[in-house]
């Protein structure tokens, strides 16, 4: 496991936490909701779909805090992103078998739903690095990331698996795994252009 950076331990805190209270609000949530749409999201996908949002969150502030800990080859360097959503990942694994036993959830749909938190999550940990590599005055910076996460997350939603909440709604629902293929795709689309552009610099 890549160890953690210190600047690290309050977002992987405030992210444990904020899925607590989304847990907390899915299980509270009355049954007889005012809408029967409201009350079948709430108590279904709104929790692992927040948990993704966070996590994405969380991915990008590893990866700017990746670009400061010292000089690695791009396998090692994703290996180390990998470690540090992973380690978000289990952090709130708990609160999502407390979910997936109150929703009834196969687990088929879990193992679908941890393949997508851990691909989305790379994908958005390999950005930050790059955003935080490529853009240097921080408010530049700050903007990129989080308002091209922000777009990529509400901007049409509904007509694109990039979006974390399409997403998890097919895989808890078990309409598809969209989501899990398009962020496999990209992750391995990334680590092959980062390595072949390594490899030519390392030749130039």
């Amino acid at each position: 496991m890549a160890r953690l950076a210190e600047g690290l331990v309050t977002p992987y805190h405030g992210c444990a936490i904020l899925s607590g209270a989304a847990l907390a609000l899915s299980l509270v949530w009355p049954e007889a909701a005012p809408t029967s749409e409201v009350g079948a999201f709430v108590r279904g996908p709104f929790f692992p779909g927040a948990l993704a949002f966070l996590l994405g969150i969380l991915a990008l502030q590893v990866g700017e805090a990746e670009r400061g800990h010292g000089a690695y080859p791009p396998l090692p360097r994703v290996g180390r992103l990998a470690a540090h959503v992973a380690l978000g990942v289990a952090l709130v694994l708990p609160f999502l078998l407390v979910h997936r036993v109150e929703a009834g959830v196969p687990w088929a749909a879990l193992g679908g739903l941890l393949a997508f938190l851990l691909l989305y999550g790379l994908f958005w940990g390999l950005a930050g690095y790059g955003i935080s590599a490529a853009v240097h005055w921080p408010g530049l910076r700050f903007a990129l990331k989080y308002g091209s996460y922000l777009v990529v997350a509400f901007a049409f939603p509904t007509l694109t698996a990039l979006s974390p909440f399409p997403a998890v709604g097919e895989l808890w629902g078990q309409a598809g795994w969209r989501g899990v293929l398009v962020y496999g795709a990209l992750d391995l689309a990334v680590v092959g252009v980062w390595v072949w552009l390594d490899r030519r610099s390392s030749a130039g």
